[in-house]
């Protein structure tokens, strides 16, 4: 498959411009808007729905973006679940970049989650963040069913669930109260305790002592507009090093490119792009919780695992991979590859995305 770059959008309203899904949807109040690009010719639809949740504060929000060819998405139905401070939102405009664009090229209707915490603007104040400190695992998996259930109400067909990261343990969380699930595409995320974060505060930074959130900020942005650019970081030549080595040295992914390997396997000015996209705060409360029971009847699992964090990080995913699938579970590592890599990477269209591509067609039954 080619890469291919989108056109600007234009926002309209959903009775325009193409013909979108109406779901039956459980009770909540929505917005909707609606998106209309062009991929490689033909046009794409995205819409965009924001919903209510309990109890009604003033963050108690969550969104639904769906993306899919206006003429002829009719392929498997897909629900991502973006991993720790990320969104639905497509920062990245080439398919090659982007799992979701690269599936509605293929036909898939691509659906994404956003979460709560895309409701919180990044100035938020303590006082406001104590709102986050109720923000349970529990509280993300209702939300997850809740976006599942709207999913059915807009699109017929078989369901699959893909999750990275942390969105790749609310899929497994999701499938053990689902036993309607088609299938769970997996995306370097297991069952597990999540790294461990210092403090009491309800609210987790995105920014940390490393690089403040203003400082990150500063230099995601140097990097986007020129990576060669002088580093607004001290100690090194150009903006794209300093992030470079920042990515491959974090401490909470091993230190050894676990978090993204540079350039040896991203881009760094996609990795920037992809990163400055990031939600700002995340609640404590959801890092962990109860080990969910493994469905009664296997699941089918694709899953991806980045080997630079390690073997025990590739047997945590293999693990769980086989818990909900069964010995049919198929797992892939990526030799090389850090966690962000799995994303972004140069080769992600051939390595992961076509695979997934794939995988969802077979098990759909295209």
């Amino acid at each position: 498959m080619k890469a291919g770059r989108l056109a600007p959008a234009l926002l309209v309203l959903a009775a325009l411009a193409c013909r979108a899904p109406r779901p039956e949807r459980p009770e909540g109040s929505c917005t909707h808007v609606q998106a209309v690009r062009e991929l490689h010719g033909a046009p794409l639809c995205e819409d965009v729905w924001t919903c209510s949740r309990p109890p009604r504060g003033p963050f108690d929000r969550i969104g639904l973006r769906r993306v899919a060819l206006c003429e002829g998405g009719t392929g498997p139905v897909v629900l991502y679940l973006p991993g720790m401070h990320m969104n639905a939102e497509l920062p990245l405009v080439e398919p090659r970049h982007d799992l979701r664009l690269y599936l509605a090229e293929g036909r898939v209707r691509a659906w994404g989650l956003d979460y709560r915490t895309h409701a919180v603007p990044p100035d938020a104040s303590p006082a406001e963040l104590r709102a986050l400190g109720g923000w349970t695992v529990d509280r993300f998996v209702d939300d997850a069913a809740w976006a599942a259930a709207f999913v059915r109400g807009a699109d017929q067909g078989p369901l699959f669930v893909a999750g990275f990261s942390q969105g790749a343990a609310l899929a497994y969380r999701l499938a053990s109260r689902r036993d309607s699930l088609a299938g769970l595409l997996i995306l370097d995320g297991a069952l597990a305790p999540g790294p461990t974060v210092a403090g009491g505060d309800p609210a987790i930074d995105v920014g940390g002592q490393r690089l403040p959130f203003a400082e990150r900020r500063r230099l995601l942005d140097q990097v986007i507009a020129d990576a060669n650019a002088p580093s607004p970081v001290p100690g090194f030549p150009t903006a794209g090093a300093a992030l470079a080595h920042i990515l491959s040295t974090a401490p909470s992914f091993g230190g050894e490119g676990g978090l993204a390997a540079g350039a040896r396997v991203s881009e760094i000015p996609v990795l920037a792009a992809l990163l400055r996209s990031y939600d700002r705060w995340w609640p404590r409360a959801a890092l962990d919780g109860p080990t969910p029971p493994v469905p009664k009847m296997p699941v089918p699992v694709l899953a991806f695992a980045s080997t630079n964090m390690g073997p025990p990080w590739v047997d945590r995913v293999r693990a769980t991979a086989r818990a909900y699938g069964g010995p049919e579970a198929e797992v892939r590592e990526l030799a090389g590859y850090g966690h962000l890599d799995v994303l972004v990477a140069r080769r992600a269209a051939q390595e992961v995305f076509q695979p997934a591509l794939a995988w969802l067609d077979r098990h759909a039954g295209r």
